[in-house]
Order: structure tokens, then C-alpha cells, then sequence
């Protein structure tokens, strides 16, 4: 696509010129590590991001979940940056990065391509922000404020309320409202907060027709009252596709003047079980060279879902390899300063999402804190039993958001 094109050679013009202009003081701040382009960021962020999600949608099988890879793994990168010795080792494996000076030039590169509009015109509006706030007693090092770009602030924490109100007020700035109160709770014994909020926001290539909603019943597994949902329809042309691998047919909606689609799995059975099972990157492509575009007749639930995990992630993380950044013992966060020992001890992971006639609106944010010291009739596609759904960037390749709905009393009706 031309959009496309346009967007990585702006990316790649911005990223070499960072790199003429950084690269001194990120190799200060990096000592002993060379400017390594060997790990796609791309790729780390996908698998990465896949992973995690389908695992905790496997997890928890009859709970609708909603969530922001992207979002966390770019709130551990930031915990990556200031980790030494075996918490560096451990993060680096669960990332799927090799250096921290690659994945500090890689990570920009892909935050401005994901924040760029290829067309210049309206239509979707991404944003990322990466802020940190430490205790202001703490001796930061002096790199903190070239590798947190959009906010580093030293705070007060022993007026806990204050503090929370001002990370939180950071947070419902990026996300436009849509997450107010993201930390609930924040004792003055907290040390450090390291904040990622993302916000999207996408009207549809070709909208849906309200007068054409209707409610219609959402099918749900034997034995169980059948909902209701308000069900979206309209026919047009759209790449569609069936995946063995996954057991599901599989739609593109796409995002107007973007690269951003939303990609909609509906199993062949009844169950999402081979869909979150099978689901990687390597998946995802092959299915999509597959897809054709197609008359289909569409149908997709208009609805509202939010979800919050706390302990879920830590517990998730630690059978992924991450240890030793939640053990006070054995955490090393020395890169963020030497004057006292950090770990992490609560990570808050919270994800909004609409869908309506017009388009998306989708939101989340994570923390990780320290608080203790044309042709035949159309294919009908219809969204009226449990499936699985991301909204993806097709330029990167990198799943923003992804949610698997199970059960249509888990959605709000909007």
C-alpha cells in the first residue's frame, strides 16, 4: 500500500537521524553495548504480546478478557532499561531483546511509526507514553531523563494521595478520560512507578448503519440461557479468510486513511480453544496471505468491555521467566539508581474498549510499582457466539489490542 510505504521511510528517516544525534549519549548510558539492529523489535513485541494474551485468555476460558500487549510489554522494557546482572538476563528473554541501546533505537523507531498518520488525514488517532516517577530522595542516574523521553518526575510519595492523583491525572490525559483512576491505592512507602497509558481511537473503513442494528441472541455453550446482544450488520467487501491451523474463519475490518484493521476470529466449531491456542505471529501471517477479499455479510455485537489485572500478571510473568524483579532480594535496578534497592511488587494492567457503528475507541495502561520500601450471494460472518478479536497494525505487524469475548453478559450495552 502507499501508506505504508510512506510510513516506514518517514520512520527510518526520523530513526537515522535519532541515531546520528543520540547515539553518543545512549552508548554513555549503555556502557559495553553496541547500537545491535540483530533483534526485530517488531517481532519481540509480537510474540511477546500474542503470548501473554493467549495465555491468559486460556487461563481463565469463561471470562471475557481485553488487553494492551503492546502496553505491557512496553512498561517492562522501561523496568528493562534500569535492570542489571540476572534481572536484565531474565527480562531480555522474556522480551525477546537482545541490548538495551538496540531496543532503546528500536523501540522509538517503532513508537513514532505506530503514532504516525500515513494519510495525513482523520480518521484513527494512536498515542503511547512512557512516564516514571520516583521518590525524590532517591540519587537518579543521570541517563533516567535521555531514556524516558516523556516524563520523568521525582515526587513526594509520603503525601501518597497527592502522588496517586497525579499519576492518575497523567494517565486519564493520555487516554482522553477513558481509564480516571488506574492506581486506586499508592501507600507512602512506594518508591517508584513506571507508567505506560496507550490510546486508540478508529472510525471504520466503511461504517455500520444504526437503523440496521438489531438485537439478536449470542449463542453460548450447551446448558447455559443464550444473551442478547445489539448486533451491528452490513454487507460490503472485505478480506476474508479460513485457517485450519486456528479452526476459525477469520475478517478484516479496517480503520479509515490507516494501517490499523481490526481482525475478527470466529471459530469453524463452537469453542476458541484452537484459536488461542494456535495463535502466534507465525499463525497470524500465514492466515492472513491467505484472506481474499469477499462480499460478506457482517455481523459484530456493539458493545462496551473493560478489564483490570493486578496479581494475574506477576504470577503470569514469573512462569515467563521474569523472577527476579519481584524479589526484594535479588531484584537489580541499579541502572535507576544505587542509592537504594528497587523492586517490583504490584503491576496494574487496565484496558477499555467500545465498538460501535462508527468505529473504536480503545484504551490501557500499566504500572509496575515498588510500594514496600462481489459475485455469489455474501459470506455471513456473524459474531454471535464466543471469538476472538485484535486491532493490529498492519505496517509493524504488532497486535495493539486483542480480546476474546466469551459470554455477551460480559459485555455493556452502549
Amino acid at each position: 500500500m502507499p501508506g505504508e510505504a510512506v510510513k516506514v521511510t518517514l520512520v527510518v528517516l526520523v530513526a537515522a537521524t535519532c541515531t546520528t544525534l543520540c547515539a553518543a549519549q545512549a552508548n554513555t548510558c549503555f556502557p559495553g553495548e553496541q547500537n545491535t539492529r540483530s533483534t526485530s523489535i517488531t517481532r519481540s513485541v509480537e510474540s511477546f504480546g500474542l503470548s501473554l494474551f493467549t495465555f491468559l485468555a486460556s487461563s481463565s476460558p469463561q471470562q471475557s478478557i481485553f488487553v494492551s500487549p503492546y502496553s505491557l510489554w512496553s512498561a517492562l522494557a522501561l523496568a528493562y532499561f534500569g535492570a542489571e546482572g540476572n534481572t536484565k538476563k531474565e527480562l531480555e528473554q522474556a522480551l525477546g531483546v537482545n541490548s538495551k541501546t538496540g531496543t532503546f533505537f528500536g523501540y522509538g523507531a517503532l513508537k513514532l511509526l505506530l503514532e504516525t498518520n500515513p494519510s495525513g488525514s482523520p480518521g484513527t488517532n494512536f498515542r503511547s507514553s512512557n512516564k516514571a516517577y520516583f521518590a525524590n530522595w532517591l540519587v537518579l542516574d543521570r541517563c533516567l531523563s535521555t531514556i524516558i523521553t516523556d516524563g520523568l518526575k521525582q515526587v513526594d510519595f509520603r503525601d501518597a494521595e497527592s502522588a496517586r492523583q497525579l499519576i492518575n491525572h497523567d494517565v486519564n490525559i493520555t487516554t482522553e478520560g477513558r481509564i480516571p483512576n488506574l492506581i486506586q491505592d499508592l501507600p507512602p512507602s512506594t518508591r517508584f512507578a513506571l507508567i505506560n497509558a496507550v490510546f486508540f481511537k478508529g472510525l471504520w473503513e466503511t461504517a455500520f448503519q444504526p437503523k440496521l442494528t438489531r438485537r439478536q441472541e449470542f449463542l453460548v455453550p450447551p446448558g447455559q440461557s443464550p444473551g442478547v446482544v445489539k448486533m451491528m450488520v452490513q454487507e460490503g467487501t472485505f478480506k476474508h479468510g479460513v485457517s485450519e491451523s486456528l479452526g476459525a474463519e477469520v475478517l478484516e475490518l479496517p480503520y479509515l486513511n490507516s494501517n490499523f484493521s481490526m481482525f475478527l476470529f470466529v471459530p469453524t466449531a463452537f469453542s476458541t480453544e484452537s484459536i488461542l491456542k494456535n495463535l502466534t505471529p507465525q499463525t497470524f501471517i500465514e492466515t492472513y496471505k491467505l484472506m481474499t477479499p469477499k462480499k460478506v455479510e457482517v455481523g459484530l455485537p456493539r458493545f462496551k468491555m473493560e478489564t483490570r489485572l493486578e496479581k494475574e500478571l506477576i504470577a503470569l510473568l514469573y512462569r515467563m521467566g521474569v523472577r527476579d524483579l519481584f524479589d526484594e532480594s535479588k531484584a537489580n535496578l541499579t541502572d535507576f539508581t544505587r542509592s537504594a534497592t528497587l523492586f517490583v511488587d504490584t503491576i496494574i494492567h487496565q484496558a477499555t474498549v467500545e465498538v460501535t457503528e462508527e468505529g473504536t475507541v480503545a484504551a490501557a495502561a500499566t504500572a509496575l510499582i515498588n510500594t514496600r520500601f462481489g459475485g455469489p450471494e455474501p459470506i455471513k460472518f456473524m459474531c454471535n457466539r464466543p471469538f476472538v478479536y485484535t486491532i493490529t497494525d498492519k505496517a509493524s505487524a504488532i497486535t495493539l489490542f486483542a480480546g476474546h469475548v466469551v459470554n455477551s453478559a460480559h459485555l455493556k450495552n452502549i
